[in-house]
């Protein structure tokens, strides 16, 4: 996707995916004051999403069944019979892309990168941790997890916060254990930016100025994960992004 049409999909704002899908959610967690997961279920008719960058670690699962595809980070997979329970699971910053040829229901669990890199340092004593793409894959246990969400939801949160915080810490942790592995090391990537990237993203910084920029929209402009990029950033010129 070239930058100018970048689409960013936070799911901190209410009603997230009404940018990119037909219909709003029917359940939201938006208000509900959980913090470092957010959560929407959704029945939408046949349509294709336009091409997102996902700002947090980001779950689907079908609820129905369905034929459709998706595009992770450029790789598209094509139209084909998907069952309740199956699911992708991609990492914030991926770029993503999704279509459906009839009427589905599906929830959309979204975890907050710094409360996960938390939650993997706690259990790992390191930072050096990446989820891998995964796509139209079975797993019970993530299903279990998101059909108590989903009955929380409902329940107007019943059983309040303190329960949310146990499902997300144990759904961090099974993706931690499951589908993550080792990242490059910081010392493997030294001397920060290459001059072609610097120049790259510091133009789209000062065309773009006036805008809201994300840090994973310009980690994109150079296919990198939002972590290193930031590292590297500073690296090479001595501020932040932000800054």
């Amino acid at each position: 996707m070239s930058p100018e049409k970048a689409i960013i999909l936070d799911f901190a704002e209410t009603d997230a995916m009404k940018s990119i899908l037909p219909n709003t959610s029917i359940l939201s967690s938006h208000g509900a004051n959980w913090e470092g997961i957010h959560v929407e279920y959704h029945c939408q008719p046949p349509n294709e999403s336009p091409e997102h960058y996902l700002q947090q670690h980001s779950i689907g699962i079908l609820f129905s069944s369905a034929i459709g595809g998706v595009g992770l980070n450029g790789k598209h997979y094509g139209s084909e019979p998907c069952q309740s329970g199956e699911m992708f699971i991609a990492a914030a910053g991926t770029d993503f892309q999704s279509h459906a040829v009839e009427e589905h229901e599906f929830m959309a669990i979204a975890l907050e990168p710094t409360d996960f890199d938390n939650t993997v340092y706690e259990s790992t004593n390191s930072n050096l941790i990446e989820i891998i793409p995964h796509w139209k894959i079975s797993d019970l246990l993530i299903f279990g997890i998101a059909w108590a969400l989903k009955t929380e939801l409902a329940s107007g949160g019943l059983n309040g916060t303190l329960y949310v915080d146990a499902l997300k810490n144990a759904l961090s942790l099974h993706i931690l254990h499951r589908y993550c592995a080792q990242k490059t090391k910081m010392s493997d990537l030294e001397g920060g930016l290459g001059p072609h990237k610097l120049q790259i993203v510091i133009n789209y910084i000062n065309h773009y100025l006036h805008l809201d920029l994300h840090l994973t929209e310009l980690a994109n402009l150079v296919q990198m994960s939002p972590y290193y990029f930031g590292r590297l950033f500073k690296q090479s010129i001595g501020v932040t992004p932000h800054q």
